[in-house]
């Protein structure tokens, strides 16, 4: 099981005397769980942002608060800045290796869409989904074979990704998760077709229309 590693320190600032934390270069942060009580963290700005950067929402970090035994975490709720997107707050999941956990697993898009040959264009729907398992079974990423997308109306749902039956998908089975568009020009000849035809039928009908007045009139 990957992991990563990383240090914190007790935390006894909080409420607004939090803004010197950060001009210090530190975040606040918070490590909760279902098996132990909400403990006020800080952690060093620069090391906390690669740790991020490269663990996502689905690798977990080992982390180490002071003096204390490593524990396995899950980063959860992170907070940027608005401008300059700067962490400042972070919050981490203390893993219990027996309880089911949610996580959002990247796809990793593989194969070539046979549709591409034809022009057609390859649109991406979602880029990850929400599943549910033990910890010991979380997968890395999950795989979305693009062989399947062979003309301009393929689809891959999340319903046609395969995972092993320790794991559950909880995103929306009928969500998007990529398809094949036709190609521009095809369909502005499919919208040429259309205005052409609309446009000759009243003129047939106009025709149909003076053909019986005369024989009427005969």
């Amino acid at each position: 099981m990957e992991q990563i590693e990383l240090k914190a320190e007790p935390r006894q600032i909080s409420g607004k005397h939090v803004k010197q934390l950060r001009a210090e270069g530190y975040v606040p942060a918070v490590l909760y769980g279902s098996k132990i009580k909400s403990t006020p963290i800080q952690i060093a700005s620069k090391p906390l942002h690669k740790v991020l950067a490269q663990a996502g929402g689905n690798m977990f970090i080992s982390l180490q608060v002071g003096d204390k035994k490593p524990v396995l975490a899950l980063a959860r709720e992170v907070q940027r800045d608005a401008l300059r997107h700067h962490i400042i707050h972070a919050d981490f999941y203390q893993v219990v290796m027996t309880e089911k956990i949610t996580v959002e697993v990247p796809l990793v898009f593989v194969g070539d869409a046979p549709a591409l040959k034809d022009g057609g264009i390859l649109v991406h729907g979602l880029d990850a989904i929400e599943v549910q398992c033990l910890p010991a079974d979380v997968p890395p990423s999950i795989e979305v074979d693009l062989s399947s997308l062979i003309d301009f109306h393929s689809r891959v749902a999340v319903a046609d990704l395969h995972l092993p039956p320790a794991v559950t998908i909880l995103s929306e089975p009928e969500s998007l998760v990529a398809h094949i568009e036709a190609p521009r020009k095809a369909e502005e000849e499919v919208v040429v077709e259309e205005v052409v035809a609309a446009s000759a039928e009243p003129e047939l009908v106009a025709k149909r229309e003076k053909k019986e007045e005369e024989e009427e009139e005969e």
